[in-house]
């Protein structure tokens, strides 16, 4: 397939530099458009270059040397491309705090990190860290993207850039750039534990962002739309750099909440999601159609939708069907933290029911004798910051060892079938994947979130939050009077509801893949509690952690017992 620009050339720079050939192509081009609550606006490659230009003087006059870390702890905007595009010109290693994350756990990050700057999204964050950890930065190493009290926002200060000064940094920086040298630390999700810094280099992500437009016969001619969080390697490849890198277009949400809306005033052709994105919107045109509404899913993506590309989890069959039965492809793909992220994906020609597509062009991919997946190649991380052991248990003969179970079919198509970490031992000696028993329950639109657990014990059990919003509906037109999430899950008909719901979600699954007893709990687990991770994904150890007492309760004749019959 043909790409806008040729990968060689990008490992002899940084993607950023490619902003530059762009500009000087086709300057007036809009290139990046922000919904607005009454209008769109459109940023052109001319002014996108001249804005990162600028910042990379910007940086330089704060005494920024290649090699420093600059935290960017905000969410998703214009000025978060800004600042990571210069940081890349002048050799600074971009250290993305995700915008959820509370003060404790950024102030932890940065003390790791030793940045000699933060750019920090608002005041009241910046105000909250310095409570948090006084010593940490001083003032004057903080850049605040929106205006305090007594700063100017962020594109304010490049008012008084010099542009002949800048440019003679860059070009200065440029002339000594290593592709080999640290591009990005990025915190992982830390599903199971603490977060890891993961190191990518500039070559990791030039690769990475170079086979993911791989697959796209006009990659200039997308336009993406972008609601996961660049402080993430998913959309910051898939979404950010696969824009630089193909020429589109991208659309930055308002928010998650409007992700629909801004789809329908843009009309974007690519949307990269997770699982849970998915089937939510799945669950509400369900609803719509049931009702007899018009409204068609392509329709609700703006029209011009070729295909949703998902990553980040695993993917139902159920919901991928879904999409399809309604003419849209829905595109799975699959990769880590450490692997900048992209180890497979689907195209519009290749893809396969129950898999995550292909490895990418360049790499390696292979099934080791425990059946955990293995890959290699110029997209696997250089390092764990600051933990040589750890890194070398990781990689081992340039190798990284995934920590997923998989398989690779004749074909060459992926399947992912658990985590081998997550792999619960029942005292039974049998072996269960817990990802696959939760995708069966996400099948029930009830089931709002499920977490199941069991290792060591000798059957399965998991802890369901509902739907509240679908479980209202059923209980008022049961005549089932309730003030609250808490008093509905008390109900002795929502009990045996669920209780059947998930009897027949199992029943034909093997005997120790059934879920014996279960918990309805009136609170979902939440990023902001610290039980999810940013890109929503269960926290099990912290969820353990906070409903202890409640779990340990499946395990001495408490919550709902299931009985399969005989078949159990």
């Amino acid at each position: 397939m043909a790409t806008a620009l040729s990968a060689a050339t990008a490992v002899e720079r940084p993607l950023a530099g490619v902003l530059f050939d762009h500009a000087g192509a086709t300057p007036d081009v809009a290139a990046v458009f922000l919904p607005g609550d009454t209008a769109v606006r459109q940023i052109t490659w001319r002014e996108i270059a001249s804005d990162v230009t600028r910042m990379a003087g910007l940086l330089a006059r704060h005494g920024v040397v290649p090699g420093d870390r600059i935290v960017l702890w905000s969410d998703n905007r214009y000025e978060w491309i800004v600042a990571d595009l210069a940081m890349q010109l002048v050799g600074a290693i971009n250290v993305p705090l995700h915008d959820s994350l509370p003060a404790p756990a950024a102030a932890a990050q940065i003390a790791h990190s030793e940045p000699r700057l933060a750019i920090i999204v608002k005041e009241g964050l910046a105000d909250d860290l310095q409570r948090q950890a006084p010593s940490l930065l001083n003032s004057d190493a903080i850049l605040l993207i929106e205006a305090g009290s007594a700063a100017p926002a962020l594109l304010e200060r490049l008012a008084d850039v010099d542009d002949d000064a800048a440019r003679q940094v860059i070009e200065q920086r440029l002339a000594a750039f290593d592709p080999d040298s640290i591009a990005t630390i990025l915190y992982s999700s830390g599903t199971s534990g603490e977060p890891k810094a993961v190191a990518l280099t500039h070559a990791n992500i030039s690769s990475n962002a170079y086979a993911v437009i791989d697959g796209l016969s006009e990659p200039s001619s997308e336009r993406r739309m972008n609601f996961l969080p660049f402080s993430h390697i998913y959309a910051r490849t898939c979404d950010l750099y696969a824009w630089l890198v193909g020429g589109s277009q991208i659309v930055l949400a308002r928010s998650r909440d409007t992700v629909i809306a801004d789809c329908g005033r843009t009309q974007p052709t690519l949307i990269n999601g997770v699982p849970y994105f998915y089937q939510r919107v799945s669950q509400k045109v369900a609803e719509a159609e049931a009702a007899g509404a018009a409204v068609t899913l392509p329709q609700l993506f703006g029209g011009n939708l070729r295909a949703c590309i998902c990553g980040g989890a695993a993917l139902p069959a159920s919901t991928f069907d879904f999409y399809h039965a309604r003419g849209l492809l829905m595109l799975p793909g699959y990769g880590l933290t450490e692997s900048s992220p992209v180890i497979a994906m689907s195209s519009p020609d290749e893809f396969r029911r129950g898999t995550v597509g292909k490895a990418i062009p360049g790499i390696e991919v292979r099934i080791a004798e425990d059946g955990e997946l293995l890959t290699r190649g110029p997209h696997v991380m250089k390092e764990y910051w600051k933990d040589p052991e750890l890194s070398q248990q990781t990689i081992r003969d340039g190798w990284l060892y995934t920590g997923d179970m998989g398989a690779i079919d004749a074909d060459g198509y992926i399947s992912i079938t658990g985590r081998k970490k997550e792999l619960i031992a029942l005292s039974t000696g049998k072996k269960a994947v817990p990802t696959h028993i939760e995708g069966v329950l996400s099948r029930e639109p009830l089931i709002f979130q499920a977490m199941v657990v069991g290792d060591n014990q000798p059957y399965l059990a998991a802890v369901v939050v509902p739907d509240f919003d679908l479980l209202a509906k059923w209980a008022a037109a049961q005549g089932i009077a309730a003030a609250s999430p808490a008093d509905l899950i008390e109900s002795p008909a929502v009990v045996e509801l669920y209780r059947e719901r998930i009897r027949s979600l199992l029943e034909s699954l093997p005997p120790y893949e059934r879920v014996k007893r279960f918990r309805l709990l009136h609170e979902p687990f939440t990023v902001a509690e610290g039980l999810l991770t940013p890109k929503l994904s269960l926290r099990r150890s912290m969820i353990q952690q906070r409903h202890q007492p409640g779990i340990a309760a499946l395990y001495a004749g408490g919550g709902v017992n299931i009985d399969y019959g005989e078949r159990s």
